[in-house]
């Protein structure tokens, strides 16, 4: 990167379009302008690009091509599982045949609510519309915690938060501000080799946005119904996709409804350049994951050997102060994305720091999902810190590009902000 540009350290935020991604949109733009529902031509050769690009995000996630639905973001996707897993309890509810009228109820503990289980380190793409859906009565929702510190829940405790009116488990694979991978694939798998007793069938899903392009993500290794892809956090155009098992018990209800696109799920005319950009985005990830995996966890490594040389690591994790000059952070380990390094500078609020490094770094203190004096819910449930760390932390988030020399040029410049204080 030009040292005229600062360098930029926010590639769980979003990603630049990969020089693939970009011809392969422009040159869409000019030969697949046909609507890809017309029976001529130029619509069928649209709609032929678009079947190409459904089975490339299909292969990166090892699922079948029907299995993709294309939405307009992450967010969408999010909605459409919750309302899909909504819709399906309704529809049970309604076709469950009465309780005898003697003898014990078929569902004592019912509430005749949907039921829904979550984290409480879920992005605002979940939790603001589970809120909203249960504020107004729709539904119930678990936010089961995770350990303190580990910045993970445990397997046991999300499945003691099941009831029989659960429809939904929906989970982050990965945390976007913490950078911490999260048991999905153990508790799904536990509960499709012991289902529990719910009055429809319980689907699962998990949100795949920071975990696809960094490590390995197989929806058939996850024992997922519903997988939530973003193609902007892969190097690809900002629209999503939705994964949803073939099954029966896994039903998609779309959200809105016109002209039938999309298998009538995502009703709307595709929006066919970016579902082909999407498409090259994740040919990419297919061939590349190996070495994009290596370069990321090689580089946030060095990253974070440079901040031990140049300023003072505090090992505790504790709610201390920390003093200018001071730095702290979760241990890094298996359980962390290749690319992020969530560390809190001891003297600094982290806007503060960001702030004095603004012409050599571009980086954030987390996502939006904030409390109202701007302290991430997120790091005050996932470490021990407290408020005062919390607002100490800046995540920094390398890519694939990312190099040595922008690494020492970052640790340069927080260095000369903190030797300023």
């Amino acid at each position: 990167m030009s040292d005229s540009c600062p360098v930029y350290l926010d590639y769980n935020a979003t990603t630049p379009l990969a020089p693939e991604v970009v011809s392969a949109i422009s040159s869409s733009l000019v030969t697949h302008w046909g609507n890809p529902s017309s029976g001529y031509r130029s619509g069928q050769v649209a709609a032929e690009a678009i079947k190409e690009a459904r089975g490339k995000v299909a292969q990166m996630i090892g699922a079948s091509a029907n299995e993709i639905t294309f939405t307009s973001s992450g967010t969408e996707s999010n909605h459409l599982a919750i309302w899909s897993a909504l819709a399906n309890y309704r529809h049970c509810s309604a076709s469950s045949p009465p309780c005898p009228p003697s003898g014990p109820a078929c569902h004592p503990v019912t509430s005749n609510l949907p039921h829904i289980v979550t984290s409480n380190i879920e992005h605002c793409a979940v939790t603001l519309p589970l809120k909203t859906l249960e504020q107004e009565g729709f539904c119930t929702v678990t936010y089961v915690p995770v350990v303190p510190g580990a910045g993970r829940w445990t397997v046991s405790s999300m499945l003691d938060a099941i009831t029989q009116d659960t429809c939904l488990v929906t989970l982050m694979l990965a945390n976007n501000e913490t950078g911490i991978l999260q048991p999905v694939q153990e508790l799904f798998s536990a509960l499709r080799q012991s289902p529990p007793r719910t009055r429809c069938p319980l689907l699962l899903h998990t949100d795949a946005a920071q975990a696809i392009g960094k490590v390995r993500v197989n929806v058939q290794d996850l024992s997922a119904d519903m997988l939530t892809i973003v193609g902007h956090k892969f190097y690809g155009p900002r629209i999503g996709a939705l994964y949803h098992r073939a099954d029966p018990m896994v039903k998609v209800t779309p959200m809105f409804y016109g002209g039938g696109q999309e298998g009538g799920v995502r009703p709307g005319t595709e929006n066919t350049s970016m579902i082909i950009g999407l498409g090259v985005a994740c040919q990419l990830v297919s061939d590349n994951l190996v070495t994009y995996e290596e370069h990321m966890r090689t580089i946030r490594d060095y990253l974070r050997d440079q901040l031990i040389r140049n300023f003072k690591l505090v090992t505790s994790d504790e709610p201390v102060s920390l003093q200018a000059g001071q730095v702290c952070w979760r241990y890094v380990d298996r359980f962390c994305l290749p690319n992020t390094l969530s560390v809190r500078f001891g003297g600094f609020r982290g806007p503060e720091l960001l702030s004095l490094c603004k012409e050599d770094i571009e980086a954030s203190t987390g996502a939006a999902c904030h409390t109202g004096g701007g302290v991430s819910n997120i790091l005050l449930n996932s470490f021990l810190w407290g408020e005062a760390g919390a607002a100490e932390t800046v995540r920094l988030s390398v890519g694939r590009d990312t190099s040595t020399q922008d690494v020492e040029r970052v640790v340069k410049a927080l260095k000369r902000a903190v030797e300023q204080k």
